[in-house]
Parts: C-alpha cells; sequence; structure tokens
C-alpha cells in the first residue's frame, strides 16, 4: 500500500523578517503595520489553508526574513 504524504508549499523571503512583539497577530483579520491596505492578505490565506483541514505556520527572524509553510493533508 502507497504511502500518502501530505502536500506543503513554503514561501520565503529575504526581508526584515517580523519582529516577536507582532508575530502572533500576523494572522488576525485586519491586522497591519503598513499605511495602506486592508491587512487581510494573511488572514485569507490562512482562512483557506483551515478550510481544507491545514495549517499556516510562520518561521521569522528578524532583519533575516521569514518562511511561511501551508500544510495541507492528503486524503
Amino acid at each position: 500500500m502507497a504511502t500518502v504524504r501530505p502536500l506543503w508549499i513554503r514561501v520565503l523571503d529575504d526581508g526584515p523578517g517580523v519582529s516577536a512583539d507582532i508575530a502572533d497577530n500576523v494572522f488576525e483579520p485586519f491586522f497591519t503595520t503598513k499605511k495602506e491596505g486592508t491587512g487581510l492578505g494573511l488572514a485569507m490565506i490562512y482562512a483557506f489553508v483551515q478550510r481544507f483541514s491545514g495549517r499556516v505556520t510562520l518561521e521569522t527572524a528578524p532583519g533575516k526574513g521569514s518562511s511561511f509553510t501551508l500544510w495541507f493533508p492528503q486524503t
């Protein structure tokens, strides 16, 4: 019988990273640190992934960049 493995997608950047004091809020609707925008981008991604019983994680190093991993189980 074949092994079923989850699908995951990792998105990396080499930007300024996310500071520890806001990392817990990045998936909250309407949360933003920018002057423009709605703060809905990551919240929408989080909701989409959860709809398919998945998970989203953030790994970040301030000054070195961030990594978002979207994990989907296979059924």
